[in-house]
């Protein structure tokens, strides 16, 4: 089963981030590379370029030559996730299942983007691993090190993918990782029953009496807020005739209490200790 972590990017020194928005940069050139083989190659032929193909075609590009060759060949596999269901699409329409008029070809990266940054193989180095260069890249450019979060430390990493934010202002670190499927034997014969409400996010009870209520007064409180500083900086945004808005700190408050409102949720149903009816959880 896969699992992953998520934090933002801190600690980079102005010269790594720099780098890290180099690189992100030359991953958008390499995700229109790759996407033009396909267009180009389906223009004339009317047939899927597959990723073995443009994966050949690619590498006399010099953005392939000057991103690591692993992370150019993950970046070329989501030009072909892109294309596949692309082409997935098609075929529902020819089966009635879809608007014709609704499906458009997958699109380039805007010229001045940025592309995540896919490190499928990965070489940790005690608590730390380096994000690996090109050898042409390597020539100009200082290494990155990055320090792995310590509940990561005995897990195995399959992936890390370094995600540009906001025009690349900042970068998130997504860390996915394998572990064990925790098997349970479930009892069909029991259920419980969730009703979702605002002061009361989820009230609870299960079939054989027990029950819990998760609070949810701080998100009612935190989407309050929102909706008061988002109309406060709309109006400021508008004058300064500003596109776009961010919503990175909202977003996350609220999923962090959703995150523990799931870790109660767990604790609670597969303890094996009674819980007192009712029981009220509050989310700090």
């Amino acid at each position: 089963m896969y699992f992953c972590i998520k934090q933002q990017l801190n600690g980079l020194t102005k010269e790594e981030y720099l780098t890290l928005r180099e690189l992100c940069h030359i991953a958008k050139n390499m995700y229109n590379v790759g996407l033009y083989n396909v267009r180009q190659y389906y223009f004339e032929h009317k047939e899927f370029l597959n990723y073995e193909k443009n994966d050949h075609l690619a590498k006399t590009n010099e953005n392939y030559k000057l991103l690591n060759s692993n992370m150019a060949q993950q970046i070329l596999k989501k030009v072909n996730e892109a294309f596949k269901s692309f082409f997935g699409l098609i075929s529902l329409a020819k089966q009635g299942k879809y608007d014709h008029k609704a499906i458009s070809i997958p699109k380039y990266l805007k010229k001045d983007g940025f592309h995540s940054l896919i490190i499928g193989q990965i070489r940790i180095d005690g608590n730390k691993f380096t994000i690996p260069y090109s050898r042409l890249f390597k020539k100009t450019h200082k290494p990155i090190t990055i320090t792995i979060p310590p509940v990561l430390l005995d897990k195995k990493i399959k992936q890390i993918e370094i995600i540009p934010k906001h025009h690349a202002r900042f970068f998130e670190i997504q860390y996915k990782y394998e572990m064990p499927e925790d098997q349970r034997e479930l009892n069909d014969q029991k259920a419980l029953a969730i009703d979702l409400g605002l002061n009361n996010f989820a009230t609870c009870v299960t079939s054989d009496g027990r029950s819990f209520i998760i609070d949810g007064r701080r998100l009612k409180s935190i989407n309050q807020w929102f909706n008061k500083e988002n109309a406060r900086l709309q109006s400021m945004k508008d004058k300064q005739k500003i596109k776009g808005t961010t919503r990175k700190q909202d977003v996350n408050g609220a999923l962090n209490i959703l995150k523990k409102s799931k870790a109660v949720d767990l604790s609670v149903l597969c303890s094996s200790g009674e819980v007192d009816t009712p029981q009220r959880i509050r989310i700090a």
